[in-house]
């Protein structure tokens, strides 16, 4: 079987050959952090822009109580003549081997973070350098797929050794999505059958055993996987739904018997800390599930972690994974007109998806994809020229949306029968118990305080008070206001 990834350079998408590779020993406990841990990323505004202006988004990130900054260490941007067919001669796991620059956008943001007290969270990911790649007879690949595993393994091994106190490292990027790794599927005489999840697993024990040994104390996370695809394939492109792609990465079936395949003939337990999801609902609430049943979207987490938990006991996982969900958020309109989630629904909806996944016992990290919406960019549609997401917090030109203000101080508001409100909020910025206040809008009077607290020490709090279901609601903390809530749902 051919396993192959797309790399996106400026010469074109080619395709990543790969094939599985046999797995580094097992046993270490897992490093999670305590409690759960609140992300962001922005690779826009941390990596290309100038100077002063990645300073003022890494203190708007401080100022919103965001933990690690979630960044891109792109192979293709780092690598040595990524647009070469030959592969130059240097070594790949030597950080100091690289071309001269090619670490200091990473460098800037990780020495930045650092110093106001925030950490970052590495995906080595995509894309391929051209050399990395594969274009030659389906006989020629399959002798060419080791050197490409362990190309990338010795490029995750450069960059743990460069950052090796960064929180974590993820392998890759939403392997079960066609933008990031082909093929999703590979017909057979039985059918489309998965071939991205066998691809990934060699990625996977290739790379993680050369994290670990060069940075012990971070995490090392397996997945960042996207939230919605199909379970049964048929066209080699057709993006996979998460628990298809890792019942498949677990060489098992829906049952959680051993397939007999022979990707799978070689079968051990699969390494790492924790696995990497990105819960998207898409034009969905939060709270409503997909009805499909491989897919996981926010309100289906317990989906996944039923899964991994389940994977573990079986023997098919080397640690119990916990659930790290590290890119998650709602695109608005405005800017972009062909979204369904206006400005004050992307406010509400942040923190009630905060909500459930705090829920999650097995949930160690939150996600928020984008401080800043990235620029309408010129097309001759408009969804061409709204291509990029537009879900950040801050409009393009750096105007906060309503969301800033629920991110930093998210409440949810739901009835808890005749005449009363269960709240639930979060004070995200500071450390330990906090101050918070909530507020309820009595017409021409204004707003009047209906309850105060002390928050647990993670920033949370949950309170019933009796209040008119359908007024106002926001939450104060010192001098700070959330965005309001109008009426419990």
């Amino acid at each position: 079987m051919i396993a192959s990834a797309r790399a996106w350079i400026p010469a074109g998408a080619v395709v990543l050959a790969l094939v599985a590779l046999a797995c580094a020993g097992c046993g270490d406990a897992p490093r999670t952090p305590p409690g759960v841990v609140t992300i962001i990323q922005d690779d826009a505004e941390v990596l290309h822009r100038p100077p002063q202006r990645i300073a003022a988004t890494l203190d708007d990130m401080r100022a919103l109580g965001v933990d690690w900054v979630r960044v891109t260490a792109g192979w293709s941007v780092i690598a040595p003549a990524p647009r070469a067919a030959r592969r130059p001669a240097f070594d790949g796991t030597d950080p100091r081997a690289y071309p001269r620059g090619a670490w200091a956008a990473l460098d800037r943001v990780h020495e930045m973070a650092r110093a106001r007290g925030m950490r970052t969270a590495i995906d080595i990911a995509f894309w391929a350098p051209r050399w990395g790649v594969a274009r030659a007879s389906r006989r020629a690949q399959r002798e060419r797929d080791t050197v490409l595993v362990e190309d990338y393994a010795d490029f995750a091994e450069a960059v743990a050794r460069r950052y090796g106190d960064a929180a974590a490292f993820t392998i890759w990027n939403e392997p079960n999505h066609n933008a990031f790794l082909l093929p999703q599927w590979e017909r057979t005489r039985d059918g489309w059958q998965p071939a991205a999840p066998h691809l990934y697993r060699a990625m996977v024990r290739a790379a993680v055993a050369r994290i670990e040994a060069a940075a012990p104390d971070a995490l090392v996370l397996i997945g960042a996987t996207s939230s919605v695809g199909s379970a049964r394939g048929d066209d080699a492109d057709e993006r996979m739904a998460p628990l298809t792609f890792l019942r498949e990465m677990a060489c098992v079936d829906e049952a959680l018997r051993p397939l007999t395949r022979t990707e799978c003939a070689d079968f051990t337990a699969l390494p790492g800390d924790g696995w990497s999801h990105h819960p998207y609902s898409l034009a969905l609430a939060p709270w409503q599930s997909d009805p499909r049943a491989d897919n996981v979207r926010t309100a289906d987490l317990e989906r996944l972690t039923s899964l991994l938990a389940r994977l573990h006991a079986a023997g098919r996982t080397r640690n119990h994974l916990a659930l790290y969900l590290t890119e998650a958020g709602y695109q608005t309109a405005p800017p972009d007109p062909t979204q369904s989630a206006d400005l004050a629904e992307q406010a509400r909806w942040l923190p009630e998806a905060e909500r459930i996944a705090r829920a999650q016992p097995a949930v160690r990290s939150v996600a928020q994809f984008l401080v800043r919406d990235l620029p309408r960019r010129p097309g001759a549609t408009l969804r061409e020229r709204w291509g990029d997401y537009q879900s950040g917090l801050r409009f393009a030109d750096g105007r906060p949306k309503p969301a800033h203000r629920a991110f930093a101080l998210a409440l949810v508001a739901r009835r808890a029968g005749a005449g009363k409100v269960r709240f639930w909020g979060l004070v995200r910025p500071g450390s330990g118990r906090r101050e918070a206040r909530l507020e309820v809008l009595e017409g021409d009077a204004g707003w009047r305080t209906i309850a105060r607290m002390d928050t647990r020490a993670d920033g949370s709090f949950s309170t019933t008070v009796p209040v008119d279901p359908s007024a106002t609601f926001r939450l104060r903390s010192q001098s700070a206001l959330g965005a309001p809530v109008a009426g419990a749902r």
